[in-house]
């Protein structure tokens, strides 16, 4: 084994002694706040992978990978002069290890108390065939491109504790850049470009408070206190690869990207179950949170962090009853998106309401952000710079070969449906979180089963959603 994969704690302490303790950022700010008992703002990550984990090997995988994660060994004390900042700790994460196939319910919904305890939870599951490991953290933490970064290093750690194999570099790995996390968006090159900047945060502002989305609702809302809690994290189900196949054959004919159909097969599937629960939908807005990542070119050496943005789609009723329509309007939208990254507008209108005092207000609970959430994560390993193999179905790791990736952000008041898309060369999985307050377990298999559903009639084409 390198020298990188075992080297102590202590050194990368060491490295890190300049920087820590950290102020959080205004994102990390904003999901701190907003973490709530019932909401408590913990995302999902599970790897897939084929074969029977090791424990030895996994250990030292784990303490390689946190040790290069120092948001997730790391509690927030609030400072006089600093506000809340970023204390780091050499505490390792709670590991739940049980057979593959049982269910991750021992601890999983509980409320993880930042100023107490790191965030990060591992639930892990292995069988003679089979092994996921499931990451629960929470947001204030990692986004999901910071956790996939950490998906590597444990990979690649992994990899190289197993005897006999053929030894792949980890990642770079540069803390300095946790300093401009959530930052290098909001730099403006130019008078020219700062003026279309205030431009497009006062129209995205007053969008936002003045649009009003519909929150989605379940046949009984709220459910019966019997009802509640039946359901716990992820549900997935997969497009078939021949659909996934004619969608990416489509989509480039049409010039737009899967994301834009997928996002506009949401909008439909939306519209559609509020119809059948009695909501006249005609000229309320539908509302679909994008997150976006924000990290430049050589920001893949960044350690797991928060470096994202938030964008939001709305539609009213009557625009997505035309599917065609709507996807014309959304990929001119979403191009703009990705090309300026407007999402950083978000960040920016943030620091003015923390400024103002007035986050409390605005993470009240009293209102709806967003009908619900999709976020993309493509394939999460083509984001990887260690060169593992390649086989037919993965990537090897040691003695296993990991397969797959599935993922969802939070739930939070009002924003009841938590969607992410992961894929692979020949099949696109769609994973759904549910607010459990709200849905019953056949409901959520339902809704995620109605939108793979209608991303599959798009695989036919304009005439199939006409």
């Amino acid at each position: 084994m390198s020298q990188l994969a075992t080297q102590p704690l202590a050194l990368y302490n060491a490295q890190l002694a300049d920087f820590f303790p950290l102020p959080l950022s205004s994102v990390e700010k904003f999901m701190f706040a907003d973490g709530r008992p019932q909401y408590p703002m913990m995302c999902d990550m599970e790897m897939q992978l084929q074969g029977t984990l090791q424990r030895e090997p996994f250990e030292q995988a784990l303490a390689f990978a946190v040790a290069r994660a120092p948001f997730f060994r790391s509690i927030i004390e609030i400072d006089k002069k600093r506000g809340p900042i970023w204390q780091l700790t050499d505490r390792m994460p709670t590991v739940d290890w049980d057979d593959y196939g049982v269910p991750s319910i021992d601890g999983y919904d509980g409320m993880v108390d930042l100023t107490k305890d790191p965030s990060l939870r591992i639930f892990v599951r292995t069988g003679s065939e089979r092994t996921s490991i499931l990451m629960h953290f929470h947001h204030a933490a990692s986004d999901g491109v910071g956790a996939v970064a950490f998906v590597e290093d444990f990979l690649t750690a992994y990899h190289n504790a197993i005897p006999g194999t053929e030894y792949v570099e980890p990642r770079a790995w540069e803390p300095e850049r946790l300093l401009n996390r959530c930052r290098s968006a909001l730099e403006n090159p130019g008078w020219r470009r700062g003026l279309y900047d205030m431009y497009c945060g006062i129209y995205g502002a007053t969008n936002f408070f003045m649009q009003r989305p519909l929150p989605m609702i379940g046949h009984a809302n709220p459910l019966p206190e019997d009802a509640q809690r039946k359901q716990t994290g992820m549900i997935t189900q997969a497009v078939a690869p021949d659909a996934t196949l004619a969608l990416r054959k489509w989509t480039s004919e049409q010039k737009v990207t899967v994301n834009d159909l997928l996002l506009r097969d949401l909008f439909v599937t939306l519209r559609e179950w509020m119809i059948d629960r009695g909501v006249d939908v005609g000229s309320r807005y539908l509302r679909i949170l994008m997150p976006q990542n924000l990290r430049s070119r050589g920001d893949g050496s960044m350690p797991t962090t928060n470096d994202v943005g938030f964008a939001f789609l709305a539609r009213r009723g009557s625009m997505i009853s035309k599917p065609q329509q709507l996807l014309e309007s959304l990929a001119p939208e979403t191009a703009a998106i990705r090309q300026q990254n407007l999402s950083r507008h978000f960040i920016g209108g943030l620091e003015v309401v923390q400024a103002l005092g007035l986050l409390d207000r605005m993470l009240n609970g009293s209102s709806c952000f967003a009908t619900a959430v999709l976020t993309n994560f493509g394939n999460a390993w083509r984001r990887f710079q260690s060169k593992l193999p390649i086989t037919d179905n993965g990537l090897v790791v040691g003695d296993m070969v990991y397969d797959g990736l599935t993922a969802v952000p939070p739930c939070r008041p009002h924003t009841s449906g938590v969607f992410c898309v992961c894929t692979t060369s020949d099949q696109i999985s769609i994973s759904l979180k549910h607010d459990p307050f709200h849905f019953t377990v056949d409901e959520s298999q339902e809704l995620l089963a109605r939108f793979v559903q209608q991303i599959t009639r798009s695989a036919g084409g304009p005439s199939a959603n006409a």
